[in-house]
This record gives structure tokens, sequence and C-alpha cells, in this order.
């Protein structure tokens, strides 16, 4: 996933990776992310938060699901929330692992 255009990616080169090895993350070079934790409909304020407080550049998925937020700071200033909608990450090993969702973004916030 990319926070610039495009946004969804085949080549595994974009802004944020799905890596399943023992466990599935989410990981990145250059952008933060932190799961959103409170009520659900994150605003830009409550990820401007939450990627200040707890940034990571390495994300567990192990107690995501469908409806958990993810707050993503791109290097750029632009801040967005990753809504998951679907998590396919029982089998780690398989290669068939996926994960879909929503992606807000809010331009050089």
């Amino acid at each position: 996933m990319s926070i610039k255009e495009p946004v969804e990616r085949k080549d595994r080169k974009g802004d944020i990776r799905l890596v399943c090895k023992e466990l599935c993350d989410l990981q990145s070079d250059t952008t933060l992310m932190s799961m959103h934790v409170g009520k659900p409909g994150a605003t830009l304020d409550d990820c401007r938060v939450a990627v200040e407080v707890v940034p990571m550049r390495r994300l567990s998925l192990l107690t995501a699901a469908a409806g958990s937020e993810i707050c993503v700071k791109h290097p750029s200033g632009d801040i967005a929330l990753f809504v998951v909608q679907i998590k396919s990450t029982a089998l780690p090993d398989s290669g068939v692992n996926f994960l879909a969702g929503d992606l807000t973004v809010w331009r050089a916030s």
C-alpha cells in the first residue's frame, strides 16, 4: 500500500507492506504506524496523536480484526487512517494471506 498514488500496489514497493513469516505484520522503512485504541471513528487529530505517542515501523496484526483502525504518518506529512475490512492471516507460511480495508488520507496534515 502506498500513501501517494497509486494506493494499491502489487510490486511490494509501497510505503507499507504485509509481511508474513511466523506472524503477519505491517512493515515500513519510512512510514510510522500505530493502532488506534478508543472509540471507532478515529479523526485526523486522533491519528496525529497516535503516531506521535506510539510510533512504529512494524505493527503486529495479531490482535487486528475487521473494524480495527490503524493510523499512519507518511514522511511527506500526510496522515492516513486504514480501517481493516478483511484480514486473512491464519496461515502465515502459506503465502495466501491478505489484508483489505478502507484508507482515508489527510494530505499534508
